[in-house]
């Protein structure tokens, strides 16, 4: 039967690949055993991906279940061979096919070898008398079938090498086929199709449900197609050998299969509730590490924390009766086994009775045949199960991905038909009776019959209120959706008639949120040729779209010098870097690219994230200029810049926009009052149009929100005059300082400075690692509360293994004593015996399985449960400049909670046990084996290091398959994943096709390696299951000699052979457990440093008041909002702060100072504002009152208590921050607002009203079908920039805090929203908080008492607005820069 070979953490579906290298020796045919004594497999990794991929939802049934399995097999069967296969591809499934049923051939042909090898030792047993004759014929017998097992096993080596490399070549070049159509198919849908994804969906689709598809279609085909062909043969050699008893057989294969579909069914149950709750929590773990500044901001980690156990308790109840499962059906599988072999052998031996009577009869070796391959055969069919279940899986899974690749697209760029834009392109837009609404919001309309004309050649800017349509317009401009009703015209033409790409190639876009792919930033500005409409840059598409920038970007990289690389391009080439340089230029861009080590050449990071927001602004305006568009639209180009940047950029663009036409979305009014027309968007129509001056003469809405942004008030307009401010813009002057100004290197305004991206790869986020004694000692420490438990699955687990010697003891006695020479009786008599003692090995089997595997599933489940809370916890613990440093980001941390909470897991449970049962049984099979018959053990255990290498060999290229795709393909994915979030910056720049070449080019190398793991895994694998053929070949020759020369007897050789090489065979297993040991102590020392730097609370769980420890249970404020607790009682006066000479520089980068020497005192209760240049040091001096990192001098007073002397948790319980970017958790408004509560205090629902009420997002959530249980969706995405930044604003406001920090509060508000944000403001100051602001937009910091001007790290000025504008160049610049009715 099978051998003992196959690892605890593999699938049933390698148990059966497993099954089909069967060993020929008479223990495998009694015993269908695999000494993995825990049936829990490992437990789901969290990962966003985790869902359907152990278990698909189609493989839940809701139709009737005929109905579904025949349209899965419909689906598979169409999958395979209606999949644009070439005509190389179908000879592969032919040949692979043919291969597959011949290997599964030779098995059964073995087994009557071996069957006759134990007939012709029972012709020389002593019980028969001493015979000469017959010993001289054994070893003759014995040496021709040795032969012959020579030449089998060469056939079957060739028929499995070639099955396996047939069914994995098809495989792998089916899922490349898969991959690239999936792409291409989500590159041409619009940008509704994305709107109603789901988080993660794309990643999911390309590394789950490809990996499904993958295993579905490769080897696993051919091995059961060979499973198949070894059943039928099976079954055809057992009637041949023994018909009655065959038939009699035949029973176990349903009692195998109830087992396997009954405990299959549960265990996919419980996985699917496993995944579905993992999923979850994945979700929170990764938004709170990639959230961090709000999370350490509000003290959010407890309340999260408790969220984040919930889910995990679920996770855990289900990790627990799937373990429970499984060890039920492997023990009853095992049950089984044991069951009838007890009935075979005592039916067998009634046969043999009646050839020792005379009558027709059998056996003994006959009886062996039967029992060899029937029992394996039923063994091996039932496995086919799982493999039924996975191509169900992948034929469930091709069906969504089928779906996309299928759909139509509504907007296809990369389609060719249309007609062409007129020429030459004038470039007159008109909207006419537009309305429109988003799919993922359809009772919402956006717009509202709006007619709009646009001349060419002039600018039109849009502006008004957030959510008014506004950016509906540019995107319906653009094409990216088309109108629910009306049309869009170009120069006449309705847009909807023209050929998208060619449309789209006139058209340049700079958006709001600007979006940059993780290259460099001369790929990222060339991206705007790619699909240009001008006739001088056609003969740049061939350079553009093959790899020649990304080997210049390269050889840069690696050091060659700039004018060097460029020389050795070619001239296309040299030609785009020319055009990206002066592009870059007029984008003000040229400056801090410059400053780069690799300048041009410099990587940018994932979207962008490697540069701040204004840097990724202006290479955004420069990929839109290289283009040269007929037509610009600017959605926001300028928001995240600062006033002196926005005067030099606002410039371009004014000169960009000459001759062309423009259409700009703005906030900003200063930044559109020289358009040529002006419209005013207000709750989906156009209610005003007409120039600046025209509209406000009319003192309509236009004029109000003039009003609400104006810089100067009126009785301030003679102070301008007296100071000497003139009004016109002084671009000369403006344009030095801003270039003074830049520091290039800092991350949003002043974070965290650009690390060469190179460098950060190279060294990536190696975890500390810690000796072994150590190590060994902390996961004593956290194995202790399940002490009890492990002690009952050692036990088992001893018994498992010593199980294997016990059943060699029994066979071997069964040879002789079934002897037909020892006379009827006795047969019949030994026949009751050993089918009892089967029978027994079977109850003891079941009943070890089931409360070993419980145990071990107990074990590790709590083990889980407790290293998952406690890593999210010391995660949560550590400061902003931890999570900063080192190359840690999101991902990387996350595998503390899934690869390496998952590792040491299994240490404690499936390793753990799989060891000890294998020690135990090498133990004792060695020294039974010496014991015995020490001279037949001593040959034979030479040949243990050949068994040892080739069950590690085996296991080893198993397991190597099964993450081969993860690992070659994880470049390919996050392309794929980029590109679907920017999809947005893809189609309106044509980069479909740039997309593919892209990913196309990401593929070859890993494709190459594959097939070259192809031709020598599966060489590896076929000789792995071949070799051991050879192995039990001269075992039996060794054997039958010594009983030939009277040295030892058939049942001593029969029993030292399977005890020793089954041991062997165990310690093969083993060491392919090597990987996954040495793994889980790495991954145990990475989590036991974690935890030691974490929160020094007690380490024994306590889940009556809460998920772990004595610390009190958080509570959940999605639930918990109506139970409401008194707040602590807090003084009413505002905080007072103070900087004493502080000086700081970025861990990062700590030679390049940030703050130098700064000194600035805060009084307590007043509203104090920090200006300044982008760079200068404002956003880390909020981030340093926030005790995110720690000044290298200098002390920062808090009401005179020094903040390094305090806690973290002490010190922010005052303190409330509103940041640039509105970060909203994946939650519902009530739980994103409710985080910012003060610890210990539940609001009630007014006091959440109120605190919405005062930053104006009362009555747009009031407006939500769902009100404040409405989900804010994955990062907030289902609302507006706006409406993130005033639910921001309402989180902080429910604090209460007595110091309010405002990081740009107001970047993404319009003018309306500003103004209640100001007398949201003034009523915090009168409720006597402190007040420290960031702004750009200078009106909202202009009634603020006291302002600071910094600059290179340095306080350069402070005072009033009006004290600043009279004194303060640079302050009276942005000043200028920002005014409206100049």
């Amino acid at each position: 039967m099978t051998p003992p070979d196959a690892p605890p953490r593999a699938s049933l579906e390698r148990d059966v690949a497993i099954a089909l290298a069967v060993p020929p020796i008479p223990t495998n045919a009694i015993s269908p055993k695999v000494p993995t004594q825990n049936t829990t497999e490992k437990p789901s990794t969290p990962s966003p991906s985790t869902s359907a991929v152990d278990v698909p939802k189609e493989t839940q049934p809701k139709k009737p279940a005929i109905k579904e399995n025949l349209k899965k097999t419909s689906t598979y069967f169409s999958l395979l061979l209606k999949s644009d296969g070439e005509p190389f591809d179908y000879f592969l499934i032919i040949l692979g096919t043919i291969t597959a049923a011949g290997a599964g051939v030779p098995y059964p042909l073995l087994g009557i070898l071996f069957g006759e090898l134990v007939d012709n030792l029972n012709s020389t047993s002593t019980s028969c008398g001493p015979n000469s004759h017959h010993s001289s014929l054994l070893q003759s017998a014995v040496n021709n079938k040795v032969i012959f097992v020579l030449y089998v096993t060469i056939a079957n080596f060739l028929l499995l090498y070639t099955q396996y490399c047939c069914w994995s070549l098809f495989g792998e070049r089916l899922v490349r086929r898969l991959r690239e159509r999936y792409f291409t198919a989500l590159l041409r849908q619009e940008p509704a199709f994305f709107d109603t994804l789901e988080a993660g969906e794309v990643s999911s689709r390309l590394a789950g449900d490809l990996e499904i598809i993958q295993t579905g279609t490769s080897e696993k085909v051919g091995i059961c197609i060979t499973s198949l062909s070894y059943f039928v043969s099976a079954y055809g050699v057992a009637f041949y050998k023994d018909a009655k008893l065959t038939a009699m057989l035949i029973s176990v294969i349903p009692a195998f299969m109830v087992v396997v579909m009954v405990g299959g069914k549960y265990v996919r149950k419980y996985s699917l509730g496993m995944s579905e709750q993992i999923v979850g929590a994945t979700g929170i773990v990764e938004e709170s590490l990639g959230n961090m500044q709000i999370v350490l901001a509000f003290n959010a980690g407890e309340k999260l924390e408790g969220i984040f156990a919930k889910q995990l308790e679920v996770v855990r109840r289900y990790g627990l009766k799937k373990a429970i499962a499984s060890a039920t059906q492997l023990g009853g599988m095992f049950f089984i086994g044991y069951a009838a072999n007890a009935l075979a052998f005592w039916r067998g031996s009634r046969h043999i009775a009646d050839v020792a009577e005379g009558r027709e009869g059998t056996t003994v070796g006959a009886v062996y045949t039967v029992i060899f391959v029937l029992l394996d055969a039923s063994f091996v069919l039932s496995q086919v199960a799982p493999f039924l279940q996975i191509f169900g899986a992948a034929a469930g899974a091709s069906k969504k991905l089928m779906e996309t690749i299928r759909r139509e697209s509504a907007i296809d760029g990369t389609h060719e038909g249309g007609a062409d834009p007129s020429t030459p392109l004038n470039g007159e837009l008109e909207l006419k009776d537009i309305s429109f609404t988003y799919a993922s919001r359809p009772d919402a309309p956006v717009l509202k019959s709006v007619s709009l004309k646009i001349p060419a050649g002039q600018h039109t800017a849009i502006v008004g209120a957030s959510g008014s349509g506004k950016s509906t317009i540019i995107s319906l401009i653009e094409r990216l959706y088309d109108p629910d009703s009306g049309s869009v015209y170009l120069d006449g033409q309705d847009i909807s008639t023209l050929n998208v790409r060619r449309y789209r190639g006139s058209i340049a876009l700079v958006q709001q949120e600007p979006t940059l792919f993780d290259r460099s930033i001369l790929e990222n500005i060339a991206l705007g040729l790619v699909n240009s409409s001008r006739a001088e840059h056609a003969h740049l598409k061939e350079a553009l779209l093959d790899s020649s920038l990304e080997d210049l970007v390269k050889a840069i990289s690696s050091g060659t010098p700039i004018d060097a690389a460029i020389a050795a391009c070619s001239p296309e080439i040299q030609e785009i870097y020319a055009l990206v340089r002066d592009a870059a230029e007029q984008a003000d861009a040229g400056a801090f690219v410059g400053k780069f080590a690799h300048g041009f050449a410099t990587r940018v990071g994932n979207c962008g994230s490697l540069l701040s927001g204004g840097q990724k602004q202006r290479i955004a305006v420069a990929r839109a200029l290289v283009r040269k568009p007929s037509i610009l639209l600017l959605d926001e180009a300028t928001a995240a810049l600062d006033s002196r940047s926005e005067t030099i950029i606002q410039r371009t663009l004014d000169k960009a926009a000459s001759g062309r036409t423009t259409v700009s979305v703005a906030h900003r009014l200063a930044t559109v009052r020289r358009a040529d027309w002006i419209v005013v968007m207000e709750k989906g129509m156009a209610t005003e149009r007409g120039t600046h001056r025209e509209l406000i003469d009319a003192n309509g809405r236009y004029a109000e929100l003039v009003k609400m942004q104006s810089l100067i008030r009126d009785d301030a307009s003679t102070l301008v005059e007296e100071e000497g401010v003139t009004m016109v813009n002084n671009e000369e002057l403006a344009e030095e300082k801003a270039y003074a100004m830049e520091d290039s290197k800092e991350k949003h305004e002043d974070e965290q400075p650009l690390t060469p991206p190179e460098k950060l790869k190279e060294k990536g986020f190696d975890k500390p690692s810690l000796p072994l004694a150590a190590t060994i000692s902390g996961i004593v420490r956290l194995a202790k509360p399940q002490t009890l438990f492990i002690i009952i699955g050692l036990i088992t687990s001893a018994i498992i293994g010593g199980v294997y010697s016990a059943e060699a003891v029994i066979f071997g006695n069964t040879i002789d004593a079934l002897n037909p020479c020892q006379g009827s009786d006795k047969i019949l008599s030994a026949g009751r015996l050993f089918g009892l003692l089967f029978f027994i090995l079977a109850l003891v089997e079941v009943g070890t399985y089931v409360v070993n595997g419980s145990s071990f599933g107990w074990v590790a489940e709590k083990m889980l449960y407790r290293v998952r809370v406690l890593s999210l916890r010391s995660l949560l613990h550590q400061d902003l400049s931890w999570h900063e440093s080192d190359g840690r980001n999101p991902t990387n941390l996350l595998s503390y909670i899934s690869s390496d909470a998952n590792a040491l897991g299994s240490l404690t449970g499936v390793i753990l046990g799989t060891i000890f049962t294998i020690l135990v049984n090498m133990i004792t099979g060695i020294a039974l084996a010496h014991a015995i018959a020490w001279k037949i053990a001593v040959v034979l255990f030479a040949t243990v290091p050949i068994l040892l290498f080739s069950g590690f060999m085996r296991l080893h290229v198993l397991g190597e398959f099964q993450v081969r795709h993860q690992k070659a393909f994880a470049e390919s994915v996050g392309i794929t994943v980029e590109a679907v979030s920017a999809i947005k910056t893809i189609a309106p720049f044509s980069l479909e096709e740039e997309s593919l070449q892209v990913y196309r080019r990401s593929l070859a190398a890993p494709y190459k390696a594959t097939l070259k793991a192809i031709a020598e895994g599966n060489f590896w694998l076929a000789m792995a299951y071949s070799v051991s053929n050879l192995v039990y070949a001269m075992a039996y020759w060794w054997g039958a000699k010594q009983i030939v020369l009277g040295l030892y007897t058939q049942t001593q050789f029969f029993i030292v052979l399977p005890a020793l090489l089954f041991s062997a065979q165990s310690a093969g297993q083993m060491f392919s457990l090597a990987p996954d040991l040495t793994k889980a102590r790495l991954s145990a020392g990475n989590i036991l440093h974690l935890l030691s730097i974490g929160p020094k609370t007690p380490l024994h769980e306590d889940t009556t008041t809460s998920p772990l420890t004595t610390r009190r249970k958080p509570t959940d404020p999605e639930k918990d909002s109506s139970t409401t607790t008194p707040p602590p009682p807090q003084p009413t006066i505002g905080l007072s702060v103070e900087f004493k000479n502080i000086t700081f520089s970025y861990p990062s980068r700590p030679h390049a100072q940030v703050l130098t020497n700064l000194s600035l005192t805060i009084p307590a209760g007043t509203f104090c504002a920090l200006v300044g240049p982008s760079g200068s040091g404002k956003s880390t001096i909020l981030h340093l009152l926030e005790k995110f990192y720690t000044s290298h001098s200098g002390t920062i007073s808090v009401s005179s208590r020094d903040i390094s002397r305090l806690s973290p948790l002490e010190h922010r319980a005052s303190i409330a921050l509103v940041p640039q970017d509105g970060i909203l958790f994946a939650g519902t408004i009530r739980f994103n607002i409710l985080l910012g509560a003060r610890p210990g205090h539940t609001p009630s629902q007014s006091e959440l009203e109120d605190a919405c009420k005062l930053a104006n997002i009362h009555d747009t959530i009031m407006a939500l079908p769902d009100g404040y249980d409405t989900l804010c969706g994955a990062g907030g995405r289902a609302f507006s920039g706006g409406q993130r930044q005033r639910l921001s604003i309402a989180r902080a406001l429910i604090r209460k805090p007595r110091l309010l920090l405002l990081d740009e509060p107001s970047s993404a508000l319009d003018a309306e929203a500003e103004r209640v944000l100001q007398t949201a403001l003034e009523g915090v100051l009168k409720g006597g908080c402190t007040v420290v602001a960031i702004a750009h937009r200078l009106v909202t910091v202009r009634r603020a008492q006291r302002i600071f001007y910094v600059d290179s790290g340095e306080v350069r000025d402070a005072g009033t607005h009006e004290e600043l504008l009279g004194r303060c160049g640079g302050y009276a610049d942005s000043v200028k820069a920002q005014m409206v009715e100049g």
